[in-house]
């Protein structure tokens, strides 16, 4: 019996033409069916959340005051201004590293600056009459209580500008986690009293995120160094007060 070659390939084109049918068909058959998706989107509502603030706050004792001074010395010309503050400005390290004994690193040279000095006169050009010298510098001090001496013993040597104090912490990372520990807390707080409402339980976080860190550091100015220095008898008093820490948490609780 034979067999002709059109018959054959018509065969041959019947076979391939039911493999593509198969192979596209595979994915509708391994899909689940209804009951299976609306099992699945049903467990997926049944999920609740609550979504809460917390903020922590922490009020500490400073540990580290930054000073800003500065040394202004006049003169007829820029060199003999310049001059003259370096000789008054040793006497201020002097008092910095033999008195106090402080640390070089903890005293840094902040600006240093020589300008003339002008007289404006009717329909004349000005004229330079002088000049400033003035070096400023910005030390950090860690004996809190004995500022105000500090502030005289420096006035004493030749200090004639202080531009201000501001107080902080030099433990700041450890006060930050103390911080966001009580934000925590603060959160978990509120999550438990809208879930007792509710007559639920929480079961766990499901999403924490962090606010801000924030140091609020206590500056004394030029203005209320002026009331600070009004207000002693004797000496400069400076009180270093307190500084706030706070943080703050966004979390997301399952229930």
């Amino acid at each position: 019996m034979k067999v002709s070659l059109k018959n054959g390939m018509y065969g041959a084109f019947i076979a391939v033409g039911l493999l593509i049918v198969l192979i596209y068909s595979i994915p509708n058959l391994i899909k689940p069916g209804p009951a299976l998706a609306a099992e699945v989107t049903n467990a997926a509502a049944e999920k609740h959340t609550i979504n809460v603030s917390g903020k922590g706050e922490l009020s500490i004792t400073p540990d580290v005051a930054y000073l800003t001074f500065g040394l202004v010395t006049k003169a007829n010309t820029a060199k003999e201004a310049q001059n003259k503050n370096a000789e008054g400005f040793s006497n201020v390290q002097k008092v910095l590293f033999d008195i106090y004994k402080l640390d070089k690193k903890d005293v840094q040279t902040s600006g240093f600056q020589v300008q003339p000095v002008y007289t404006y006169g009717d329909k004349q050009e000005p004229k330079i009459t002088s000049y400033n010298a003035s070096q400023t510098v910005q030390v950090t001090y860690r004996e809190l209580t004995k500022i105000g001496v500090l502030l005289d013993d420096l006035s004493a040597a030749g200090v004639n500008q202080i531009n201000g104090i501001q107080f902080d912490t030099e433990k700041r990372q450890e006060y930050e986690i103390q911080a966001l520990d009580n934000a925590m807390n603060n959160a978990a707080s509120k999550a438990k009293a809208i879930a007792k409402n509710a007559g639920k339980e929480l079961k766990g976080v499901i999403n924490v995120t962090q606010g801000g860190n924030n140091v609020i550091p206590i500056t004394y100015n030029n203005e209320k160094m002026k009331m600070a220095d009004a207000a002693a008898s004797s000496e400069t008093s400076i009180s270093p007060g307190e500084l706030k820490i706070t943080s703050s948490v966004s979390v997301q609780y399952e229930f």
